[in-house]
């Protein structure tokens, strides 16, 4: 599938900037295809659980901050740091492109909770993607302290929110049914249906902001953030 990434918008900047193994498409058009998320949706490179929380308008201290992070904590690190020195699953990672800053957990998912989704879309907006192994995946688009649509990839149709079909014609352009009721792994219909993946097509599409190896294995910022439950 090639999803084109060009959602406008006053609050993006108007060029195509690549930097760092972010690309990002203010205005123009990005053409993302299933293999630019299938390192994430398919892979195990940050766990079986997993969180990337993009929020847009905050540098990565702040939002750090915004999640709960001690100010001691807070510091340059990279992923391989943090791997090496087995500071996962309570310390998030940070980067920045242009006007987002991304939120990266291994093994954790401190960015997905309700507090800390409330805590990042504050004046501004976040779009958070959660995998979880163990129990559900979750999509959730939250602006101005409010969750706005929320869903189980796996289950499009069980939406929540102020707004649950807000992001009905984006979910229907990356190639969700919104109306598709459940997954069963006895269902032959659910194979080629769209889950983790759709979920990470749909946050390039509304971020315009693609999430690579190389910049994944780069700097960043890293902050100490305790799950609240």
């Amino acid at each position: 599938m090639v999803v084109s990434a060009n959602v406008g918008g006053d609050r993006y900047l108007g060029d195509v900037l690549k930097e760092g193994g972010w690309e990002v498409a203010r205005r123009g058009d990005i053409q993302i295809t299933d293999a630019d998320v299938a390192w994430l949706a398919g892979g195990y490179e940050l766990g079986d659980v997993w969180c990337l929380t993009f929020v847009w308008g905050l540098d990565e201290t702040s939002a750090l901050r915004r999640i709960g992070a001690t100010e001691e904590s807070i510091r340059p690190l990279t992923y391989r740091e943090l791997m090496d020195e087995g500071l996962f699953p309570d310390t998030v990672l940070a980067g920045r492109l242009g006007g987002w800053t991304v939120l990266i957990e291994r093994n954790g998912c401190r960015t997905a909770e309700l507090d800390a989704l409330l805590a990042l879309s504050t004046a501004t907006e976040a779009v958070s993607v959660l995998r979880n192994d163990y129990a559900a995946d979750a999509f959730t688009y939250a602006r101005d302290g409010k969750v706005v649509t929320t869903f189980d990839p796996r289950i499009p149709a069980w939406r929540y929110g102020s707004d649950p079909d807000r992001l009905v014609d984006a979910m229907r352009a990356v190639g969700f049914d919104p109306e598709y009721p459940r997954a069963d792994q006895d269902d032959d219909g659910n194979v080629d249906r769209l889950t983790l993946d759709g979920a990470l097509l749909l946050a390039v599409r509304l971020t315009r902001v693609v999430l690579t190896q190389e910049v994944l294995n780069g700097p960043l910022l890293g902050g100490f953030a305790r799950r609240s439950t």
